[in-house]
């Protein structure tokens, strides 16, 4: 287990419950076997999905919202059960013998939230432990998997010390005391009411006595590791561990280098502007706990900087990224600044920075430090963002002052322009008429071209297939040929007339080409017969004349297709 509060965000609450292992082992073979039921369960405004074999038991979706919310399942109530007044539904009975439907709707009720509307606003995944001492109060969160002693803190029981939070059966918000002693060597928790202000003895029996680890507060449970290679990872896990241990009540940090944050600060206009607050923490500081559960995170001021400043935060616990603040804030600041930032000690932090831009200087206007109460730093804060209101409403007279004059000279140079334009538009407009003129001549002239060439080819390629087609034409029969002869009267579109004598055993083919070769192909042109009604062009080529039907005399007609 890593140092540090940070190493629970990374906790699975279903590796800690071991409860479950035994029922999920036994059932994992045979889940395929049974017919599933949907569970949609209501739990405050979230909803949960759960897929469950009939051969399980309501125990079983306790468990698997246990490990899904960390909500115990002795505390769970599940209600709008489909309505079955002959059956009792407890933990041990099985989903088959409820005779439910495909999907079910369920609402979550727990024990530990029935009496207590304010309770509702606890993370289901948390545990809130609120700690009073002779200073106040101040608050931490757990995950329900945090074991009894992690290496952060020692929880010490009269039971294990490797069992849950969520095992104990404590309440969502618990309440204890601390004791600390000068030098801070030693710290107890003793249990207290719950914050409802009634006695639990069920609750408070696992947990008779609480000791912090030495040094607790000075340990270095830093939020942001050393060895991270990408920044914005390593801020949005900063951003996670600090609403881990502080609560979900905390400033909004902007995730992203610091850079891309002066960015969202002081880019656009002047009236869109804000101030950064730089929050620079240190997990070895002995008020940084304090300070941030009663002072940071109280409502009035989380709203208050999250309105009017964008927040950017660092941590410095190890000293790998104390040299990395340093050196961005020597970049972007100065030595001067990094100078007065290196001589802070430990127990200074967390130090507050506020950073505005003037002109094109970006300043620290204000440094602010942990040992100031709420309404100290709500005055700096109130303070330092009044006074760069002021300095951006001399910049706005300026900037408005400025953007008069450019308007004006953008209006006469507009006018101008627009007067040349207009003449632009007037000779362009001639010669674009012009040469659309001269363009179409020129297309119609290309195109007569193009068609004469075109018809020339045509005549040409005719003219070819023709005299290829008369070429491969048998010779007529003689008149005093005494084998079988056909005589054909053509009749062509025209009007005019072809005879010709062919033998019998001649082809359709050669019938064709002979129309063909006197101009008529058989592309553009069909040879058919009037009785009976049929298109030689149509019948096969290599059938001979006496074969296709044709008589000693006959007659063809020459068609447009």
């Amino acid at each position: 287990m890593t140092n540090g509060l940070n190493s629970l965000q990374t906790i699975d609450a279903a590796a800690f419950n071991t409860n479950n292992e035994s029922t999920i082992a036994q059932g994992r073979n045979n889940d395929l076997d049974y017919h599933k039921i949907e569970f949609a369960v209501s739990w405050q405004e979230d909803t949960i999905i759960l897929e469950v074999p009939t051969n399980r038991t309501v125990g079983f979706i306790k468990e698997q919202l246990q490990n899904r919310l960390g909500i115990s399942r002795k505390n769970q109530i599940l209600e709008n059960w489909p309505n079955n007044t002959e059956i009792t539904i407890d933990d041990n009975t099985v989903i088959s013998s409820l005779m439910l439907p495909d999907q079910v709707n369920l609402n979550l009720l727990t024990t530990s939230t029935a009496d207590n509307n304010s309770v509702n606003l606890i993370r289901a995944d948390q545990c809130e432990f609120i700690v009073h001492n002779s200073g106040g109060k101040f608050t931490l969160h757990f995950p329900w998997c945090t074991t009894l002693r992690e290496d952060g803190y020692i929880l010490i029981c009269s039971i294990l010390l490797q069992i849950t939070l969520q095992d104990c059966d404590l309440p969502p918000v618990y309440s204890a005391s601390v004791a600390l002693s000068y030098d801070f060597n030693k710290a107890a928790f003793s249990a207290d009411d719950d914050i409802d202000g009634n006695d639990d003895d069920d609750n408070c029996d696992s947990m008779d006595l609480v000791n912090i680890k030495d040094n607790y507060f000075n340990s270095n449970n830093q939020l942001m590791p050393d060895d991270w290679k990408d920044l914005t990872l390593a801020l949005s896990g900063f951003s996670d561990a600090f609403e881990i241990r502080y609560g979900p009540m905390h400033p909004l940090f902007f995730i992203g280098p610091l850079k891309d944050a002066l960015d969202e600060c002081f880019k656009g206009n002047v009236n869109q502007r804000k101030p950064l607050f730089v929050y620079i923490h240190n997990s070895k500081s002995v008020q940084v706990n304090i300070f941030c559960s009663n002072v940071l995170c109280s409502e009035s001021i989380v709203n208050y900087l999250n309105q009017n400043y964008v927040n950017w935060a660092w941590d410095v616990t190890l000293p790998s990224n104390r040299e990395k603040c340093f050196s961005l804030c020597t970049s972007l600041f100065g030595a001067t600044a990094t100078f007065s930032l290196e001589r802070f000690e430990d127990d200074d932090y967390p130090i507050m920075l506020v950073i505005t831009k003037v002109k094109s200087s970006l300043e620290i206007s204000r440094v602010l430090q942990a040992k100031m109460s709420l309404d100290e730093l709500f005055t700096g804060l109130m303070g330092a963002f009044e006074d760069y209101r002021h300095v951006l409403h001399n910049e706005l007279k300026e900037e408005e002052a400025r953007e008069a004059r450019q308007r004006f000279k953008k209006l006469q140079d507009a006018e101008y322009e627009a007067s040349l334009k207009a003449d632009r538009a007037k000779a362009e407009q001639r010669a674009a008429e012009e040469e659309e003129r001269n363009r179409l001549e020129k297309e119609a002239q290309l195109l007569r071209e193009h068609e004469e060439q075109a018809l020339m080819e045509e005549v040409k390629r005719k003219e070819a297939e023709r005299q290829s087609l008369a070429q491969s034409i048998p010779q007529a029969p003689p008149d005093n040929c005494t084998d079988d002869v056909i005589k054909f009267l053509i009749r062509l579109p025209g009007g005019e007339r072809l005879s010709r004598k062919f033998y019998s055993r001649n082809t359709v083919k050669d019938l064709l080409n002979y129309v063909a070769s006197n101009g008529f192909l058989d592309f553009e042109f069909k040879v058919v017969t009037n009785f009976p009604k049929r298109e030689i062009s149509a019948l096969d080529p290599h059938l001979s004349l006496g074969d296709a039907g044709f008589l000693s005399q006959d007659t063809l007609f020459v068609q447009d297709r």
